[in-house]
């Protein structure tokens, strides 16, 4: 019985630990300092994609926890089915990253297009001289 409570406490510090650690760390500044918003958007695509592969990193973790927390308490109690709620949400958090990355990337290959179609058309030509 101690050493199982031993083991309930220190699981316990550790996971206060993780979680004081990851709400403490501040992600750097975006800076958007570009004349060229392909670029602009390139670097927001590039923050989603960050922030999807964090919420999969913090979901893998909750996976290791889900495991000691069977091991610990059982599979149907309130920490295994809460860290297994925790786990889908960081899943479903990583994909709508993925998917705000796929759009800046779409608006920055849009903005090139454009930039190139209107410094390729005539009219932009017969203005330039």
């Amino acid at each position: 019985m101690g050493a199982r409570l031993y083991r309930h406490g220190a699981l316990s510090l550790a996971a206060v630990a993780c979680t004081a650690i990851g709400c403490v760390s501040s992600p750097a500044p975006l800076t958007l300092t570009s004349l060229e918003p392909t670029a602009d958007q390139r670097k927001i695509a590039d923050y989603y994609r960050q922030e999807a592969l964090s919420f999969r990193l913090k979901a893998r973790e909750l996976a290791e926890r889900i495991a000691a927390y069977q091991d610990l308490f059982g599979a149907d109690s309130d920490w295994v089915n809460g860290a297994r709620l925790l786990a889908q949400f960081y899943e479903h958090s990583a994909i709508d990253q993925d998917h705000q990355a796929l759009m800046h990337l779409s608006i920055a290959d849009d903005t090139r297009t454009e930039s190139f179609d209107r410094r390729s058309s005539p009219r932009h030509n017969s203005q330039m001289k």
